[in-house]
């Protein structure tokens, strides 16, 4: 009797780590981010223009600064094709191209001010 409990608390113990370790690689895929809202369908083509990393997020997404000041606009630019970012990263959007609007982003930030960006896509 006691090798069956034994044996049921080893089987619990191994399928529970089992199980802990699916959810842990489920949830750190890098097409999720904590404030961004993709919506059903895309949006308008935001610009033409070059995009300049400020921030990486994640290797994938970025927060880039596009147009020209005073019009400067901030956005998250998010790639699905296995390319990553880096900070000061300079992105030429080309003629054929555009950056589409695919939802939105929202974050904190370090003077606890809440920001909502447009999250965009290359294509």
């Amino acid at each position: 009797m006691i090798m069956k409990f034994l044996g049921g608390f080893i089987v619990g113990v191994i399928t529970t780590i089992l199980i802990l370790f699916l959810i842990y690689i489920g949830s750190n895929t890098n097409d999720t981010l904590a404030g961004l809202t993709i919506f059903p369908e895309k949006g308008e083509c935001i610009t033409k223009y070059e995009l300049e990393i400020f921030q990486t997020i994640v290797p994938n997404m970025a927060l880039a600064n596009f147009g020209k000041f005073p019009n400067e606009k901030l956005v998250l630019l998010v790639n699905y094709e296995d390319k990553y970012y880096y900070d000061g990263q300079k992105i030429q959007v080309l003629a054929n191209k555009c950056a589409r609007q695919i939802g939105i982003y929202q974050y904190e930030t370090k003077m606890e001010i809440q920001k909502t960006v447009p999250a965009v896509v290359i294509e």
